[in-house]
């Protein structure tokens, strides 16, 4: 009898001290889910709410309209689908070349030659500058008036360049920008990749006569799958949510060669205060991007398996 009542004892002591070891981390978890919750989850929903109402951000009042935000962009917007090919246009040029830019820079940054620490500063130093003062001093620079570009231009005979004016070159000019700021991104992350990858497989493949392009194909990129899957998602997103750089230095202009999704849900936001219609892009682009990252996960996926 008191073995069994010793038993019990011990059986609701251990459920108890597995109760208190389950609820600390969440005690600690606690101060952050609560700022997730109220900056991140609420805010959300509420766009989601928003989206299905008529509010002008100036009334607190929000009358229901049910999908009409929705149909108004699909079917009566002027703005809508161009804002959307050029959002693609966009991701097409920006992405590919960060990815294999990214990729020869980790390249050249992980072989063992003097000034390495250098050359790996250099590529990050724009990363860590502000998107809107990265926006002023390429505006500064590419500039068709006053522009430094266009100066050194001049000095050495050849014409001026009106690369944010052309709606030719404008999206071209506004890529560029951005590789040039943001490529150490995909750098770092390429050279954690190269560097994580066992000396052991090159050394095997040389042995058995695999040349320095074999061991690239066969061994350098299956390893850096992972890197690949999480560079390219990020680019992706990333793209999508593409503002600051690109309205500082075009404003969406010209003709609209430039008004990413972003942009023309800021201006129907706060430019002209339809806050039903902005929040409607907002649930659009979040459908978009979730629909692209569920792609690209099983396409990698069956490319691993593979």
């Amino acid at each position: 009898m008191r073995a069994s009542k010793t038993k019990v004892l011990v059986h609701k002591m251990a459920i108890r001290r597995l109760k208190e070891r389950v609820g600390i981390p969440y005690l600690f978890l606690a101060p952050f889910l609560v700022f997730y919750f109220i900056f991140l989850i609420f805010p959300i929903i509420q766009g989601f709410y928003v989206s299905l109402t008529n509010w002008d951000m100036m009334s607190p009042e929000k009358p229901f309209v049910g999908l009409s935000n929705f149909k108004f962009l699909l079917y009566r917007d002027s703005i809508f689908w161009p804002s959307v090919k050029a959002t693609l246009e966009y991701i097409l040029l920006n992405v590919p070349i960060k990815i294999v830019l990214g990729l020869i820079l980790a390249l050249a940054l992980n072989q063992r030659l003097r000034s390495t620490m250098i050359h790996r500063t250099a590529i990050f130093i724009p990363f860590v500058i502000n998107a809107a003062a990265i926006g002023l001093l390429w505006n500064w620079i590419l500039d068709p008036q006053v522009g430094l570009l266009n100066y050194y231009l001049a000095k050495i005979g050849l014409l001026p360049q009106k690369l944010l004016v052309d709606p030719k070159w404008t999206m071209l000019a506004v890529v560029g920008v951005t590789v040039w700021w943001s490529i150490a991104f995909n750098t770092i992350v390429f050279l954690a990749g190269l560097q994580d990858i066992p000396e052991t497989y090159y050394e095997a493949a040389k042995i058995d006569g695999a040349s320095s392009w074999k061991c690239f194909w066969h061994i350098t990129l299956p390893c850096l799958m992972p890197a690949t899957m999480f560079v390219t998602i990020m680019q992706v997103i990333g793209s999508f949510q593409a503002f600051g750089n690109i309205y500082l230095l075009t404003g969406g202009g010209p003709v609209n060669a430039t008004r990413v999704l972003m942009i023309h849900l800021y201006e129907t936001g706060f430019s002209y205060f339809r806050m039903g219609p902005a929040a409607a892009i907002a649930v659009i682009l979040f459908v978009i991007v979730m629909v692209f990252t569920i792609i690209q996960l099983r396409l990698f996926k069956i490319r691993v398996e593979y």
